[in-house]
């Protein structure tokens, strides 16, 4: 049964499917939604249990920054740690505003298999514990 769960955000099907595929080898007893736009993962997170977000940033019709302020405005969803997974947008501008915008975390592509599992699993542990999250830079 799992015990925790991860909503992957990303209009990009490949995305979706090979993150989805590799947390279902590595990591156990961890339910994944999918959404494949900003709007059906608001509505996923009206209607499911979700401890931790990984957003893509580079979205059609809402991008990923919109999306976490509609997720950041509603009681039901303000409390969920984000975490920004993108390929395009790297710069400190946008990491800043990610943070910003309340993430946890803001990883770039590529990122390395082992380091991106271990970076989730240590995240979900924390939260099972009920440790508040403070975003990635605000630790250093």
């Amino acid at each position: 049964m799992p015990t925790s769960s991860i909503l992957i955000v990303d209009d990009n099907k490949m995305n979706l499917k090979n993150l989805h595929h590799l947390f279902e080898e590595e990591l156990q007893q961890v339910k994944v939604f999918e959404a494949q736009s900003g709007v059906i993962a608001l509505n996923v997170l009206m209607k499911e249990k979700v401890d931790l977000i990984l957003l893509d940033v580079q979205m059609s019709q809402m991008d990923g920054f919109e999306t976490a302020k509609f997720i950041r405005s509603r009681r039901k969803t303000k409390h969920i740690p984000i975490i920004f997974l993108t390929a395009a947008y790297k710069s400190e501008e946008f990491k800043k505003k990610g943070y910003e915008l309340g993430a946890i975390d803001y990883l770039t592509k590529p990122i390395e298999t082992y380091t991106f599992i271990t970076t989730i699993q240590d995240y979900l542990q924390r939260i099972q514990k009920g440790e508040t999250l403070i975003p990635h830079n605000e630790t250093m």
